[in-house]
Order: structure tokens, then sequence, then C-alpha cells
């Protein structure tokens, strides 16, 4: 029996979308039935020109007989990653040569990609993916971008058809009106040219836009987000060079009254405000600053500067979001934390049931004093930090165990229910064990406990073994050990 024959298109079409077009049309040697069944897919993905081809031509020549050879009646979903250089006539690239030095031949294929999408955008296109992959995410020396960065087509702008869409290492310039009248999910993936008045045009031209999700790089003073159909933000800025200067000329707006979900992460805005955000149920920080870049002489001369600015803007932050029932700190957050708290008393978070923090040093407790009735308590430590730095930022002397029980309200400890606590290789867990002892101790409705460590197995064993020393008022808390 053929079985792959009694498969209804749908599904055979589902199967299509998850290959390259190049797997997508070997198919046809499966079944008789498959011999032309690619002809008529309405999944079109186009991608890995360099995984098959190896060049950026044979790529181009498969694409172009692909397109001809298909028959069918509309594009639902269509996907083209292309590589702006051809690998083939590149020199050899010597461990310490210079990137910028190297003589590339780069192939003028950014035509042809825009060929393809007019052809989706002719068949209706209801899910459009263009992911430009290219070799350096900078302007050339000689201050030409285009030769690396692909322009987003203005006709791209007027197909009303399209429901998603993604584009990545793309500029923006948008000279007419945006006609995104069905678009439901719109993400930029490290995107040029993202000012306010391109968003705003995106933004007034697409009604019914619910999933925004953008990560760009650093061209405009200020960004303003105004739409009631969003219901998830996620904001990701980058910096085109180390200028320090940024910190203290951006502005970012968000009036989103439907909002459920928002990210705010990478090079902080000097100024941020929350303006509507009434619905909003989730929230995750997670600024950095200029040493992020790895360029320690800046991190030196702005760790102060970094650290001021982070503290005004979780302070300017916070305030909104105070009705917030999932909260999630990482990275720099912890520069502000003193900052953005002061003035708030036990029960300024009072919805808060979730809280994960990400720091580098433990500076944490004061956040779970202001949310007491949290539920949930996920305590991630990622990066290395000196001993003596944690000494100085928490202490992990008998001594916090005192600190934690003047400052902790047990309104908090008797609501807990879950404790989630991963490590990292080169940390030591014993930093955080006067929190959980205090915890375990106290909490008496707990009813999981998760500790993973990313490490040697003897370090889990050594933690696990003095976790279940620990008393514990909760006699149903399940433990739960494990690797990262």
């Amino acid at each position: 029996m053929d079985r792959l024959s009694e498969l209804p298109d749908s599904v055979i079409f589902h199967i299509f979308w998850s290959l390259p077009m190049w797997d997508v049309v070997r198919t046809t040697i499966l079944s008789k039935r498959w011999l032309n069944l690619w002809t008529t897919t309405p999944f079109l993905n186009f991608d890995d020109p360099h995984m098959h081809f190896g060049t950026v031509d044979r790529f181009r020549n498969f694409v172009q007989r692909a397109l001809l050879r298909w028959d069918g009646v509309k594009v639902l979903k269509f996907k083209v990653e292309s590589d702006t250089t051809d690998e083939e006539d590149c020199e050899p690239i010597h461990e310490d040569a210079d990137l910028w030095d190297l003589p590339r031949k780069f192939e003028p294929i950014h035509e042809d990609v825009d060929l393809w999408v007019r052809f989706a955008k002719k068949f209706e296109v209801e899910e459009l993916y263009l992911h430009m992959v290219i070799q350096d995410d900078h302007e050339s020396r000689s201050g030409d971008i285009d030769d690396l960065i692909h322009w987003v087509p203005q006709f791209l702008y007027s197909c009303s058809s399209l429901k998603v869409l993604s584009i990545e290492n793309c500029y923006f310039r948008i000279k007419g009106n945006v006609q995104w009248n069905h678009l439901k999910s719109l993400t930029i993936s490290r995107g040029y040219g993202v000012s306010e008045d391109v968003m705003n045009q995106i933004l007034c031209g697409s009604p019914q836009l619910e999933v925004l999700i953008m990560s760009f790089f650093e061209c405009s003073k200020s960004l303003c987000i105004r739409s009631n159909s969003l219901k998830e933000l996620s904001i990701n800025k980058h910096l085109y060079d180390y200028d320090a200067s940024t910190y203290t000329t951006t502005e970012l707006r968000i009036w989103t009254p439907n909002l459920k979900t928002l990210e705010i992460k990478g090079v902080p805005f000097s100024k941020c405000l929350l303006m509507n955000v009434s619905s909003l149920n989730r929230a995750t920080l997670g600024c950095y600053g200029l040493h992020h870049y790895g360029e320690t002489h800046w991190y030196h001369r702005i760790d102060g500067f970094t650290s001021h600015f982070l503290g005004d803007l979780f302070g300017q932050i916070l305030p909104s979001i105070q009705h917030v029932e999932h909260i999630t700190l990482s990275s720099c957050c912890d520069k502000g934390l003193g900052a953005m708290i002061e003035g708030y008393t036990y029960s300024s978070y009072p919805n808060v049931k979730s809280l994960r923090l990400r720091f580098h040093y433990f500076k944490f407790v004061s956040m779970i004093e202001i949310s007491p009735l949290l539920k949930k308590l996920v305590i991630e430590v990622r990066e290395r930090c000196m001993f003596s730095d944690l000494q100085n930022s928490l202490g992990v002397d008998r001594g916090i165990y005192l600190e934690l029980k003047k400052n902790i309200p047990m309104c908090f400890v008797l609501q807990l229910r879950t404790i989630e606590v991963t490590f990292f290789e080169g940390l030591e867990a014993d930093i955080v064990f006067p929190l959980l002892e205090f915890l375990l101790k106290n909490a008496s409705k707990l009813e999981k406990i998760v500790f993973r460590v990313k490490g040697p197995l003897n370090s889990l064993l050594r933690a696990s073994q003095k976790l279940m020393k620990m008393p514990r008022s909760s006699r149903t808390a399940l433990f739960t050990f494990g690797e990262y």
C-alpha cells in the first residue's frame, strides 16, 4: 500500500514547508502522485542557499526555474534567505586578517529577491519571510551600505494580503502609504532605518497588528509605539557604534491600551514612558550598557553613567507596571535596582504572582519585599562574578539570615508555591543558600523546588545534599535536581 499517496494535500504541503525547496523538488521520486505535486504547493521555502548550491548564481538559477515551474493558485507562505556574498569567490580568510581588508565579491542578488517577492505578492502571499544573510552588519569603510543591506522593496508596503511578515537585515525607507490591512504579526530582526516616522507609518497602515517584535540599530532620537490593536511588543535596540551620547538623547513612548506582553531590552533609552498599558500582564526588562559590546575602555568610562541611567529608567517604568502579574528582570537591572525601588512599600506590587530574576549579583531581596503575594520565584545566575563582589553585594555569612527575616514580610512566604534556581558553571551555589534556607523554613505552602546547575555533577550533588538537610515547614514540597 502506498501510504504516501493517501496523504491529503494539506498534510503534504505542510511537510514541504518544513523542508528547503531543494529537498521538496527531490520528493518527486517518492511517489507517482508526488511527481508534480511540488509545483502546486502554496508553501515555498527557499532557505539555506549555500548548503546545496555553493554559489549565489546557482541558488538564483534554481529559484528562477522553480518559480517558472510553479503552477499553483495562491502562495500562503513564502520564505527566501539569501547571502549577499559568493563564498567560492572569496579568498581564504587568514586567522589574523582584518575582515574589512579582505577582497570580497558581492553578488547583486537584491534585484532578484525583489522579483521573487513581487511574485509572492502577485499570488496574494499571506506569510512572508525575507531574511538576508550578510557577512558583516556594519557599514563599509567607504560609507556605502547598499552592498551589505537589502532595502525593503517599496511595492511590499502595499501588499494588503499579508498576515505575517518577518524581515531580517533589511533597511526601511517608506515613500508611500503602508497598506498592511490584514497584518497580524511583524518581526523585524536587525533592522535599519527604523525611525519614529517609519514606525508611525507602519502602525497607521497596520490596523490589525497584534504582535510586533523589533530588533533594530539606533537611527532615531525617539521612538513612539501607538496602537490600539497590539497585544505583544518586544523592543531590542542596538548601536551602530559605541557613542555614549546615545544614552542621553533617546526617548521611548508606548501607548498600547490592549497590550498583554511587553519586553524591553538592549541599549536603554534615556527616557521611557508607558503612557497607557492598562491591560499588561507580562513585563520583561533586560537593558545593558556599552560594555555588552566588548569594549572594556568604554565600560570603565561610563559604568557609573550607565548605572545612573538604568536607575532612572526603571524608576520611570515601574510605576506603570504595578498591576502586572508576571515580571522578569534581567541583565544589568541589578545596577539600578536600589534606585528603582526607593520609596516603595510592601504593597507596591500586590498583583505580582511570578517573578523571574536574572542578575549578576544578588540584589533581588528588595524586589521580593515589594511583591508580598508572590507565588513563583525564579532566580537565574548566568554570568561569572568575583566572590568578593558578591560578599559586598549581599553577604554570604550567617548574618544575612537575620536581614532576610527582618525585611521580607511573612505574608510573602505564606503565598509562595514554587522556587526555581539555576546556576551556571563557574559560580558558587552557596551564595543563595541563606535565602533558600529562610524560604524553606517559613514557606509552609511550598509545593515545588527546582535546583539546576550547569557544570560538574559533583557541584550539583553538593548543592542537593545541603538543601535536603535544611529544615522546611512544608512536608509536601517536591525537590527536583538536575543539569541545565
